[in-house]
């Protein structure tokens, strides 16, 4: 009885170990089952990539056989069925009654065909109590008669109508008086000495025919709205044919340039007080270059522009530098001995003067992100692409999300850093797996595998802007300034000399740091050239930066050049001469 006993306690024991054996086997077979499928997964995203580029290089070299076909057999004239007359059937002629509506509720967006278009609200305008009125009366009906009872109608009141205008520029002659004096102790030791001493002029212009005005127009116009100085010759009209040539006009802006040296002394010093610069360069032509040969090049020079931001977050002067080159020696020079917070985008030099010098280098995640968006623009449905754009879309809404809390005062600074590296370093650190996970298992000299080593090779520098406040993920703000050169530089083509290129250079810093502070440029500029011939310190051309004067004298000076009328009992032309300088 006790052996039968201790037999089938043997064989409870063993079935118990059996069980257990086969249940230790069922949880691997099941986490190899799955890592199985992870892996299948992947290859399968890995294969459906690969035929993806494979069928894009297919249907480029498809599209390049057609092309080459059109090119021998295909028609040499340019006619076609549409003839591209779309390109006249502009949407708005569909709303064209909206001009006239009378339109009282304000309107978000309009229905245009088959999109909905938002539309800005340029149908109400408000302006300041002191704007200017005049009042214009139209006349009436003649013989008005009632379209129901033909009796004639009378007049009972009138229907008023406001609509708003811009006057054509106009030229007027601007005489400044300026305070003589003599000795009444000293006689003049000729007849020709008459002893007067005239009161200096602050005026950079002084002894010219061109008002400070007139050049801060020019230099708004071209550095602010692009407009080349050939067709301002052709805006700045004078009567009997004659205008303000452009050789003019760039002698005046040469030699106000050339007097303001203490100006960009003074602007370096204020950037070198700001805790972030934002750093981007941009090619520029130059005819001719001292010790290079001529060449056909359309970018053999460049602009090199920094954004100062100062701890608080607060905007900072806008400097463009011109420069003949972008070699490492040249981007550690101009950084100088700058220690704090620096921005750019992938050139090597940055990341070369880094390893040379104390600041901190940052990277951009934008130019990270930018060869993904070129490659979805040929592949819009491949999943690794959309995956790829996704996990960086998520850090930019994150982000933008905090950065707009905080800058409503929504929350304290350290509770912004931690907050942004909380959430904003999760999405990094997904970005980063989804990175490592696909690193050389795409199709090696890919454009995808481009898009992965960019980030990858330069991952601390896209992390580090977490530790500062006052900088963002992207190095869009020297990409935003430098943007208004890059626009102008179609018009205007070139550059002959590099001193113009330094001049421009002075005159984009100025407007664009007068941009960045909310300043309206032109009215600085006029402030400028009026007074900056009476710096003489450091002191004195700190005080004259942009959003360190006081421009409500300009707001004056316009006023009085609103008033000015002809003189009715003048018949002789007026003859205006420059000093030869």
């Amino acid at each position: 009885m006790y052996e039968s006993l201790h037999l089938c306690y043997i064989k409870c024991m063993d079935n118990n170990k059996l069980v257990s054996k086969l249940h230790e086997e069922n949880i691997q077979l099941e986490a190899k089952n799955t890592m199985l499928e992870k892996a299948l997964k992947q290859k399968d995203k890995i294969l459906k990539h690969t035929i993806s580029e494979k069928d894009a290089e297919i249907e480029r070299w498809k599209q390049l056989y057609l092309a080459s076909n059109r090119r021998v057999y295909g028609r040499s004239s340019e006619t076609s069925e549409q003839l591209q007359l779309t390109l006249f059937d502009e949407p708005e002629l569909e709303n064209l009654n909206d001009v006239i509506e009378h339109t009282e509720g304000e309107i978000t967006e309009q229905k245009v065909r088959t999109y909905t278009r938002r539309v800005s609200q340029n149908r109400t305008l408000t302006l300041p109590a002191n704007t200017p009125v005049v009042d214009v009366y139209h006349d009436g009906l003649e013989d008005a008669a009632c379209d129901r009872c033909e009796a004639s109608l009378q007049e009972v009141g009138e229907f008023t109508q406001d609509t708003v205008t811009f006057v054509p520029a106009t030229y007027m002659i601007v005489r400044h008086h300026l305070p003589q004096y003599r000795c009444t102790n000293c006689e003049p030791e000729n007849m020709e000495e008459e002893g007067l001493v005239t009161s200096p002029s602050a005026s950079l212009l002084n002894g010219t025919i061109c008002d400070p005005s007139l050049l801060a127009q020019i230099v708004t116009d071209k550095m602010h709205y692009g407009l080349p100085l050939y067709r301002q010759e052709k805006k700045l009209q004078l009567s009997d044919g004659q205008f303000i040539s452009r050789q003019a006009q760039s002698s005046w802006m040469m030699y106000v340039a050339k007097n303001l040296e203490g100006l960009s002394l003074a602007l370096e010093r204020e950037l070198h007080k700001c805790q972030l610069w934002n750093m981007d360069e941009t090619g520029v032509q130059v005819l001719t270059v001292p010790g290079k040969e001529k060449t056909n090049s359309k970018r053999n020079a460049f602009m090199i522009v920094r954004v100062g931001t100062h701890r608080d977050g607060s905007k900072g002067p806008v400097v463009f530098t011109y420069s003949d080159n972008r070699v490492d020696e040249t981007i550690a020079t101009l950084i100088g001995e700058y220690e704090e917070v620096l921005q750019s985008d992938g050139l090597s030099g940055y990341k070369n003067a880094a390893k040379e010098k104390d600041f901190t280098h940052l990277g951009c995640l934008v130019h990270s992100r930018r060869p993904v968006a070129e490659l979805a623009k040929q592949k819009s449905k491949d999943p690794l692409v959309k995956e790829l754009l996704r996990l960086y879309g998520k850090i930019f809404h994150d982000e933008g999300e905090i950065t707009d809390l905080f800058r409503a005062g929504d929350m304290s600074e350290e509770a912004f850093l931690e907050r942004r590296r909380e959430v904003v370093g999760k999405d990094f650190d997904d970005l980063k797996d989804w990175l490592d996970t696909y690193n050389g298992n795409v199709l090696p000299g890919s454009p995808l595998q481009t898009a992965i080593n960019y980030p990858l090779d330069r991952w601390e520098a896209l992390t580090k802007f977490l530790d500062f406040p006052f900088a963002t993920s992207s190095n869009q703000k020297a990409e935003n300034c430098i943007r208004p050169f890059a626009i102008s530089r179609k018009n205007f083509l070139f550059c002959i000399t590099p001193q113009g290129a330094k001049s421009s250079a002075l005159y984009y810093s100025l407007v664009e740091t007068c941009k960045a502070m909310d300043i309206d440029p032109q009215k600085y500029l006029t402030y400028l050239f009026s007074n900056a011939a009476s710096c003489k310190t450091d002191s004195d051309w700190d005080a004259m930066l942009p959003g360190k004067v006081d421009l409500s004298p300009i707001d004056d000076y316009y006023d009085t050049l609103r008033k000015a009328v002809p003189d009715p009992n003048r018949e002789d032309p007026y003859i205006l001469r420059g000093k030869k300088r």
